[in-house]
């Protein structure tokens, strides 16, 4: 797509990029990185010679300071901001992917799709997992039936450092003892905050990356090798819904206690 300017196709590559990580660009850094000239590298002399070349890159063509592109993106609706982060709109993904080789050159750091479907036949199901949930750093587990066992892969494996879970259920009194205990003895157990509550709200199972992006699991942690499940990325405006909704909930929740094992 040679009528995009080569610092736009780089910025939405940036955008995109950042946000699949679980890191959304602030909306005022886009600019920043936009109109900053990446270093160069090694270059030819200018047959133009003395001070004359350095107004000239190695094509011949007159360099000149690259033009914001924050405005303009969310004009063509290539971009949203999401509270104050920026996001490619699916035009915008569609721009990209047009691209070609900004496209191919994400893919091959990134290769997984949006969406996955974790096999319970598959011996590396929870390396799947893993690998998703790492993305979203210091993020929320939002996770009703959230076990004990579960814990020490959560700290050894994943960055989350918070976790939601329903005191609804009959076995929950019981289920947050045993986190409790959990909590109090395992390596790094105060690294993590559980909190629970009792609304019915708490249903769906997802998590909220640090940088509030959004993935929905199809079943608890505790249920993933035992069943087939998916893990769905919704788009914006479904994960910015959920992202509000399990945020006020983790506000209001009370906090499961780390409780040393008593003798």
């Amino acid at each position: 797509m040679d009528h995009v300017p080569e610092h736009v196709v780089r910025t939405l590559w940036y955008i995109d990029l950042m946000a699949r990580n679980g890191t959304p660009l602030p909306w005022e850094a886009i600019d920043r990185y936009a109109r900053r000239t990446p270093p160069r590298g090694p270059r030819r002399r200018s047959p133009f010679g003395g001070g004359l070349a350095e107004l000239f890159v190695e094509s011949g063509t007159l360099l000149r300071h690259a033009e914001p592109v924050a405005d303009y993106l969310r004009g063509v609706g290539w971009v949203q901001d999401d509270d104050g982060r920026a996001r490619l709109t699916s035009i915008g993904r569609a721009v990209l992917a047009a691209c070609g080789e900004v496209a191919e050159q994400l893919d091959a750091e990134d290769p997984e799709v949006a969406d996955v479907a974790l096999d319970p036949q598959d011996p590396l199901v929870y390396v799947q997992l893993t690998r998703r949930l790492q993305k979203a750093g210091a993020g929320l587990l939002v996770d009703a039936y959230f076990k004990a066992d579960s814990l020490v892969w959560l700290i050894e494996s994943t960055n989350l450092r918070r976790v939601l879970i329903s005191s609804r259920h009959p076995k929950s009194e019981k289920d947050r003892q045993t986190i409790a205990v959990a909590l109090a003895t395992v390596p790094n157990g105060s690294d993590v905050e559980v909190r629970h509550t009792s609304d019915p709200a708490l249903h769906d199972r997802c998590v909220v990356s640090e940088g509030g992006e959004v993935q929905l699991l199809g079943s608890s942690v505790n249920g993933v090798g035992r069943h087939l499940t998916a893990v769905i990325t919704p788009s914006a405006d479904i994960a910015k819904a959920y992202r509000q909704k399990y945020e006020a909930l983790w506000r209001d929740a009370a906090v499961v206690e780390p409780q040393p094992v008593r003798t």
